[in-house]
């Protein structure tokens, strides 16, 4: 397998339209590969909520490799509310533009659990850490919970 150094030269000078169509398919195996590995650990009714954080949380680390980190936010959330903090490098977000959560659930037949997504810069997280840049309405960092990113 080459080494990612060897590769990055020839991907930079692909036209745009081949890198797009690259990128599409690499995503479309490393989704595949992902469903197939997660189907024993497939969450169902039984799932808790703390449990089907850490599942999706995995999902996300594995399909999105932007993301470094990713905080559970369970304080002051519904009881069948998931809240995550998504610190994605590649984000292509404005630095002093608001954190949004953005409902992010899949259909996922016996789940009863909302999921909601904030992604956020890593500069932005630090000025989350700081206190300079506000969570969004409702969301705390008290007791979070950092989920690690498992083997990609």
């Amino acid at each position: 397998m080459p080494e990612i150094e060897d590769l990055v030269p020839t991907l930079a000078n692909l036209p745009r339209h081949e890198y797009s169509e690259l990128i599409r398919q690499v995503d479309e195996r490393r989704r595949r590969a992902v469903e197939g590995d997660s189907l024993e650990n497939w969450p169902n009714d039984a799932t808790s909520k703390d449990e089907f954080a850490a599942w999706i949380a995995c999902q996300h680390f594995a399909i999105d490799k932007g993301i470094t980190r990713i905080l559970y936010l369970p304080a002051g959330a519904p009881a069948e509310e998931v809240r995550l903090l998504e610190v994605n490098a590649l984000a292509s977000l404005p630095e002093n533009a608001p954190l949004q959560a953005v409902d992010f659930m899949p259909d996922i037949e016996g789940v009863h659990y909302s999921l909601f997504v904030a992604d956020a810069t890593p500069r932005q997280f630090e000025e989350i850490l700081s206190g300079r840049l506000a969570l969004p309405a409702g969301w705390q960092l008290a007791g979070y919970q950092e989920i690690p990113a498992m083997k990609r």
